[in-house]
Formats: structure tokens, C-alpha cells, sequence
């Protein structure tokens, strides 16, 4: 799939979310989200309920991206998890 097709699919429910990589491993990973996003606070990336979507609402809500940028960057972030 192309980025054009990625960027698409992320403009509906992912379904990539299924498989949340980063849920699974949020508590091990918040020194590699605040290093990737500076913007992010410590509370973003401590809090309990992390996952892929609600790292994206962050990014969202730090960043002033739209739905689709921060589902791109997530994705892209996961995939190198």
C-alpha cells in the first residue's frame, strides 16, 4: 500500500488498531515518545490507559495536526516497534 492508501484508510477507523503494538508495550516505551514528539508532557506518556489512538488524540492536541497526520505518524512510529 502506498502512503496515499495509508493516509486514507487512517481517515476512518485504522484497523491496525486492532493489533495496538503500542498498548502493549506503553509502559516500556515513554522515554521513545517524548524523544520522537519533545511536545509531549510526562503526564501524556505515563498515563495508565495508554494506546495508539490516544497517543494520536495527543498528537492532535499538542502538535495542531489533523486525524490523519497523527494516525500516519503513530503508525509510522509502531512499525518501528
Amino acid at each position: 500500500m502506498n502512503s496515499n492508501g495509508i493516509v486514507e484508510e487512517l481517515a476512518t477507523a485504522p484497523a491496525w488498531l486492532s493489533n495496538d503494538r503500542i498498548m502493549e508495550q506503553w509502559e516500556h516505551i515513554p522515554d521513545r515518545l517524548r524523544r520522537r514528539w519533545r511536545k509531549l508532557t510526562n503526564e501524556d506518556v505515563r498515563y495508565a490507559g495508554g494506546s495508539a489512538e490516544y497517543l494520536a488524540e495527543r498528537l492532535q492536541h499538542r502538535y495542531g495536526v489533523d486525524r490523519r497526520e497523527a494516525f500516519l505518524q503513530v503508525y509510522e512510529f509502531e512499525s518501528e516497534l
